[in-house]
């Protein structure tokens, strides 16, 4: 899938067996720093470059540092715990110019694990919503250049408008008909608004401080959705004092949860 845009932007050149170098986040770029689902799905490369992991991606949690850069920058892999059926790894990004530890701009462990069958199956209520057919396309211009790799469509809660509760739903594709799998959906997962745009009609913009995603599908399952629509569901439980919470849900089209994120954001 090498000449997908995302595939393209998270293209590496080897500098050693656990060192790559990235031309950066310029095609993925957010207002003041690269879009932080890039920077996920940049890290899932590295490691998988590094590292091939036979097992499905499980979890992700993330330290977004400093700004993501829009030119060069070096990623370092290190394997944190190999297990018989889990294993640990983490990816560490720093400016192309050094990569002294307090240079660091962004950090992520990723967590690698088969998937078992067993007795319990849980999944909570999909939401109200009308199908991506029905939903109106969200602008993506005039906009950050990230906009343009999606085309989303509004199924629920309308950003820059006072909501009682800052829900709101997307139908999501890859511009391109990129199919979608793990690294696609390390980018995805990253795509809501600011839950402050459904408290307020006043832009107010956030950065997001801490982040983890935790994958409830097969590879099987991802593979299955195509290139199809997925449903990205958010939430938020506080905003308060220049912060918030948000809480997103992933949906296939035939109401599959493939994956939940919790972010701890700044405004």
């Amino acid at each position: 899938m090498a000449n997908f845009p995302l595939d393209k932007a998270t293209a590496l050149e080897a500098v050693s067996q656990t060192r790559f170098k990235s031309s950066g986040g310029e095609a993925y770029w957010n207002f003041s720093s690269a879009f932080g689902g890039w920077a996920l799905a940049l890290g899932y490369a590295a490691v998988q470059e590094a590292r091939p992991q036979t097992g499905m991606l499980a979890s992700v949690v993330a330290s977004f540092l400093k700004p993501l850069p829009e030119s060069g920058m070096m990623i370092d892999i290190r394997l944190l715990r190999e297990g018989r059926r889990t294993n640990f790894v983490r990816a560490e990004f720093s400016p192309e110019t050094g990569a002294q530890d307090d240079a660091l701009v962004f950090a992520a462990d990723y967590v690698f694990s088969d998937i078992k069958d067993k007795p319990l199956d849980y999944t909570c209520a999909f939401p109200e919503v009308i199908a991506p057919e029905d939903a109106p396309p969200l602008p993506n211009e005039p906009g950050p250049k990230f906009l343009r790799r999606y085309d989303q469509r509004v199924a629920l809660g309308q950003p820059f408008t006072a909501q009682e509760r800052p829900h709101s739903a997307f139908w999501v594709r890859d511009a391109a008909d990129r199919p979608w799998d793990a690294k696609a959906l390390l980018a995805l997962s990253d795509t809501p608004m600011p839950r402050t745009f459904f408290v307020d009609t006043t832009p107010r913009f956030g950065a997001t401080v801490q982040y983890d995603l935790h994958v409830m599908c097969s590879a099987e399952e991802l593979a299955a959705c195509a290139s199809d629509y997925l449903l990205v569901e958010a939430s938020s439980d506080r905003v308060y004092s220049g912060r918030f919470s948000q809480v997103t849900r992933i949906w296939s089209r035939d109401q599959r949860l493939l994956a939940i994120s919790n972010q701890l954001a700044f405004y």
